[in-house]
Parts: structure tokens; sequence; C-alpha cells
């Protein structure tokens, strides 16, 4: 019988490795059960994906005549303990979840050569990340059922005891029955833990397993000593979903993991408005989302329930009419936490620092490139649960973060230095641009200018990294930190037109013990 290519049907040699006519591979596993039954009863009919743990195919239940999913661990990995256990737990959690919101399990085997697999239940639909990619952004409405009963899922997860731990669009099934009714499906538990799991805040590969762009600041490891990741890190997960099914784009993007960290620790997202203007979403529902996106997560949901039973609140008051789709923007960057700016109203004379909204300025980043910074309204004043996960972001920033500073620049802070008539015209003094940074942390309490004496930061304290412009002259910088008793006292010299960086050092950097992210042994 001629061996058939699964992907484009053109009949090939069985020996080659990939076909030489649309360049689907073709595995021993392939090879060997195209035209034979797995186990006897399930006939393969597509591949659905392959990867360097295994295959995923689409197949026939030939006696029940239904259509399944068989998920494939690949026989050369299964002595490899980490591969195997998570595996196996993948399939021992799935087993204690029965909801209408959650893939199926059926089956769990091994076959001779030693390969195991699992047999899930086939969905007839798309993911979320197809359906926003093709729609654009969704109806506040229609995302809203769709979110609650993404929850009610979650819910029944939760209370099996497990952390989803990689809830994202790719994850999260649409399907439409025979009547035309779509409902969520909560698909792959394979990074899935039990709440009492002593390695919650590893894994057997020692490294960071999940998406960056959707995991909360718990599964980067930022926990207070003793705590475990719960259900409320899937919630903030879902929060950015449910962002970017209003808006067609995730509150979050970079380049480095180094910036998602710095971003899930410390920012909260701009305004969905502000990241796509036509969004129809009310102010209710914007702050649903919010809370599901508080860095601390004694803030959040209490439980997926809950957030599911706001929902349900809102809907029959939410728009039923999509926003456009979100222009595309460039990688964001978490270089400044404020921001100095002249309000249109104000007078040279009356320049200050004030607090950059929500939604964010654009700047001009290291390269040229422009992005949105968007600070945290909370990070004014940091709860003590983040001192170490902004050493930890500042080590990992801190040969750059002079260089981003300078870069970033701000309109002028202070009121500049009088100008002097000369022949009937008026020349301007260039301010200094002062970089203030610290380790591992700190508020920049006052500014004060040693030659009149007043203050330039009447708004408030400043969070490093902190870029300001401020006149020429000599300034007495106050940094504090909670973690330390003595606040330090700095003076500088701002010079004309000129850039420099204020570096303060409450600790030596080698002697701060980092907090452990998530998979870093312990």
């Amino acid at each position: 019988m001629p061996f058939v290519c699964i992907h484009c049907r053109a009949e090939i040699d069985s020996k080659f490795k990939a076909c030489p006519f649309c360049g689907e591979p073709i595995t021993e596993f392939l090879r060997r059960y195209l035209e034979t039954p797995i186990d006897g009863k399930y006939q393969i009919l597509s591949r659905l994906g392959v990867g360097g743990m295994g295959e995923v195919y689409k197949v026939l239940h030939i006696h029940l005549n239904a259509i399944r999913v068989i998920k494939l661990m690949r026989s050369s990995i299964v002595n490899d303990p980490g591969a195997h256990d998570r595996f196996l737990r993948e399939a021992r959690l799935a087993t204690r979840i029965n909801h209408p919101n959650v893939a199926t399990l059926f089956d769990f085997s091994t076959l001779d050569d030693g390969s195991r697999y699992m047999v899930w239940e086939y969905i007839e639909g798309t993911n979320l990340h197809e359906l926003i990619d093709a729609r654009g952004p969704l109806s506040p409405r229609y995302a809203a059922k769709l979110a609650v009963q993404t929850l009610q899922g979650l819910e029944a997860i939760h209370r099996a005891g497990i952390v989803h731990r990689d809830i994202s669009p790719e994850n999260l099934m649409i399907a439409r029955d025979a009547d035309g009714d779509e409902s969520v499906k909560i698909i792959d538990l394979g990074i899935a833990k039990q709440w009492s799991d002593d390695q919650d805040n590893k894994t057997k590969t020692g490294m960071f397993v999940g998406k960056w762009k959707y995991c909360s600041p718990e599964h980067l490891g930022l926990l207070r000593e003793g705590e475990r990741i719960d259900g409320r890190a899937d919630l903030y997960s879902f929060g950015i979903v449910l962002y970017e099914m209003l808006t067609g784009v995730p509150p979050f993007q970079a380049d480095t993991p180094h910036a998602y960290l710095m971003m899930h620790s410390s920012e909260m997202p701009k305004s969905l408005r502000d990241t796509n203007p036509t969004v129809t979403a009310s102010p209710a529902l914007e702050a649903l989302i919010f809370r599901a996106l508080h860095k601390d997560r004694d803030m959040r949901f209490k439980s997926a329930r809950e957030f599911a039973q706001e929902l349900e609140k809102l809907i029959p008051r939410l728009e039923d009419t999509p926003g456009a789709p979100a222009l595309p923007v460039a990688a964001e960057v978490t270089a400044e936490p404020t921001r100095v700016r002249r309000r249109d109203d104000e007078p040279v004379e009356k320049l200050e620092p004030i607090e950059v909204d929500s939604g964010g300025t654009t700047v001009h980043t290291l390269g040229g490139a422009e992005a949105s910074v968007t600070p945290a309204r909370e990070a004014r004043r940091p709860r003590r649960i983040f001192p170490l996960a902004a050493a930890l972001a500042l080590v990992v920033a801190i040969t750059i973060a002079g260089a981003t500073m300078l870069r970033n620049r701000a309109e002028p802070a202070a009121a500049p230095v009088a100008p002097r008539p000369v022949q009937a015209s008026v020349i301007a003094v260039a301010p200094g641009h002062l970089g203030i940074n610290a380790y591992p942390w700190a508020t920049v309490t006052s500014i004060r200018n040693l030659e009149d004496g007043r203050s330039v930061m009447s708004t408030g304290p400043l969070i490093t990294p902190a870029p300001i412009d401020l006149a020429p002259g000599r300034y007495e910088v106050t940094l504090s930190n909670p973690d330390f008793p003595q606040p330090i006292v700095k003076t500088v010299e701002v010079k004309a037109g000129q850039d420099q960086v204020l570096h303060v050092s409450f600790a030596d950097a080698s002697s701060i013990a980092l907090p452990k992210l998530a998979g870093t042994p312990q």
C-alpha cells in the first residue's frame, strides 16, 4: 500500500523525513500508525501539531464513531524524568475536572514502544487568538459573555485545587454546537500545578514555562516568603486576555523577558481607550479588568466565580458594537515611572513636574523607536511586597538605565534662568538633563535648588529611575527606601544642555538576595 502524506495526500516514499511536495514532517510514529489504528481503535485523520515534546492528532474512535484528539509524548523523551512527570501530571489533574467549559480527558495509555498518549475531547471551532486575529476587537457584550464562561471553567479548575498557569487566547477554544450556540473550552493543562505542589515556583527543566505576555507577577516568583501560587494568578492572566479581547492587542508588549518582568512587576496598563480609542467598553467593565490586573493579588477578585458574577451584572448594559482594529504599536518599554511635562495653559515660569496619566506618553527610546510609557499609578509608593522585584529588575537594567533615562527627554521641570535682554532679543538658557537612579530602588522625596532654596517637586515624590530636566544650577537630591533606615542626600550640579546621571546605592548589589523566578533552583 503506498504511503500518503497526511497533509497534501500525495503518494510519497515512507522513508522520506518530510513530504517533498508540501514539507510536512514524517515521523516514525506516523509511518507506523497512519494506516494502522493506534491501540487498535484510534484511526489517524490529520495532524494538528508537532513539536519537541510530541505530536497532536485528530483521530476517529473506530468503535464509537467519535472524533477525538490524541496528544502523544515521543518515545525518545519518555525516559526524561521532567517530561514524563509533566505529561503524567497533566493527565492526572485533568481527571479531576468535569465541566462543560473545560476540555475533557477520555483516556491515557502507553504504546508498546514506550510512547505515552492522552485522548482528549475534540473541539470543533477556533481559538480566541484566531478569532481576534480574524475579527479584530470583540464587542463588550460578546467579550463579557465569553469571559463569564471562561471564568466558570476556571472556577472548576481552581476548585479541583489546580492552577492552570497558561491562560492565554491560544488555550481558549470557541466551540459551536448543533444549534449554533457558542461555548468556551479551556484546553492544555500541560503546565498546570496543584496548589499544594512543593515545586510551585520552578519547573523540572529549570526554566520559566508559559507565555511571558500573559504571566502574572506570581508566575515570575514575586511572592512573599512562604506563599504559593493560587488561582488568583490565573485571574491576572485572564485580565490580560479580556483586555486584548476588547482592544485587539495585549496591554503589555516587549521584546525581552526582562522587559516583561519589569512590566508585570510594576506597571499598570494604559486605559482601554488610550490603547484603542474606538473601544466601546464602559468604565465599569474597565474597572473590573483593572481589578483583575492588580499587582497585589490580595486586591484582585477572590475567585473566578466572583469575577464572573460581577461581569454578569454588567452584560445587559454593555454595548454590542466592537471597536476597530488597533493601530500597530512599537514594543513598550518601562524606562520611566514619571515624566515631567508642561501643561498647555501654564506659562513657562510655572513649569513643574507632574505625574503621567495612566494613558502614558510617547517618548523616544534607544535606537530612535517610539514607545508608549505606561507607568503604574500605584508605583508612586511601592508596597513592600515588591522591593526585591524592583531590585531584580534594576540589576537586569542597571547597565542601560542611565542611557535610557538620558534619551527619554522630559520638558523642563524647574523655571529656567530668567532670560537676559540682548539688543531687544531673548536668549533662553538650555536646561540640563539629570537621570536619577538608585539601587535597589528609591523614592526621590525632594529636589531643592541650593541657589534659591526652592523645591522643584511640588507634585510629590518620584520613583527611580527618574529622568528630569532642570535649570542650570546646584541641587540637593534626597532619596529614601523603606527597607533602609536613613535617607541619602546628594548634591549635584546641573549644567546647561548637558546630560548626567546621579546614581545612589543603598546597598551593595552583590550582597542582596534576589527573588527566585519560577524555575530557578532553590
